[in-house]
């Protein structure tokens, strides 16, 4: 039973390639979505497997082992490598879920898009809305815009790719200062759209990369070669929670405050998620300590 929580949020510095395993129609290899709305996501397995990838990178000596105290903090947090049975991790994840998405903009570079349906989601994850907040409670619900409309503090035409957008009005104040929860965000780039016209907008401009086979004994590409792979663009902003146990290790024993700790201690700032690390695709940027279970306060010791 997982005790504690914290969201952590990560921006992609190169894009990301969280592959779904199968072949689209028009791309070889397309990333992870959500079957019910097609939103973009990584999933907890393919997190949970690259944050412990890296922490054993960066623990691992000379000989590309883990020193003993280093596996022994590594495995009773994550889980042990060839006996599962043993004891199980300490540590969850759930899905990394889309919270904004960068489109080309003809005034502003880019623009970080969202949607109604994404942010009361992410509220509802993350419980950061307080339930005595009724004006935010108001301002979320009444949410609601027309297809080719926008929400925008911007003044200047919204021009997203080839599509202009309305302004409805501007960022209510109440979702402004939850917005300014997220480390960095710049909320000048934000724009909240319709659910469907954001939708259309992360389903047409992901990146789609071809790329071809190279035969490494003529160093000549193949002549069958050619495959195209699907990326979530770099600036994307996603969200997941680090869900948190006391250890089940007996040898080890941790509290679940103190899972988070080596969480936060050891992951480092930058890390790489996804395929393709090898040609520098799917480093993220996470967040410092951003929110705590509220179970923070009576946690054992």
């Amino acid at each position: 039973m997982y005790k504690d929580k914290e969201i952590i949020y990560i921006k992609a510095l190169t894009p990301i390639h969280a592959g779904a395993g199968q072949t689209l129609e028009n791309v070889d290899m397309p990333i992870q979505r959500e079957r019910h709305s097609n939103i973009p996501k990584v999933e907890a397995s393919s997190l949970k497997g690259s944050i412990k990838h890296a922490l054993y990178n960066k623990f691992k000596n000379d000989k590309g082992e883990l020193d003993d105290n280093d596996k022994t903090e590594l495995y009773t947090i994550f889980g042990p490598e060839d006996s599962g049975e043993d004891y199980a991790s300490a540590v969850g994840f759930t899905d990394a879920k889309l919270l904004f998405f960068p489109i080309k903009s003809a005034t502003d570079i880019f623009k970080l898009i969202t949607c109604p349906y994404v942010l009361k989601r992410w509220v509802e994850d993350s419980q950061l809305q307080d339930n005595s907040n009724e004006n935010l409670k108001t301002a979320l619900n009444y949410l609601n815009i027309s297809e080719g409309k926008c929400i925008t503090d911007s003044n200047v035409p919204i021009i997203l790719e080839e599509y202009i957008f309305e302004k409805d009005s501007d960022i209510n104040r109440h979702i402004k200062e939850l917005l300014n929860t997220i480390e960095g965000l710049d909320n000048n780039r934000i724009v909240i759209l319709n659910d469907s016209d954001f939708i259309d907008l992360v389903t047409m401009y992901t990146e789609v990369i071809t790329r071809n086979k190279i035969d490494v004994r003529t160093g000549a590409a193949e002549g069958t070669g050619l495959f195209t792979e699907e990326y979530l663009p770099s600036e994307t902003i996603l969200y997941f929670m680090v869900l948190a146990s006391p250890s089940f290790n007996v040898n080890n024993q941790k509290n679940s405050q103190e899972v988070l700790d080596y969480f936060n201690e050891n992951v480092d700032k930058v890390f790489q998620i996804g395929g393709n690390a090898a040609i520098g695709k799917g480093f993220v940027k996470r967040s410092g300590k951003v929110g705590a279970s509220k179970n923070e306060q009576s946690k054992e010791r």
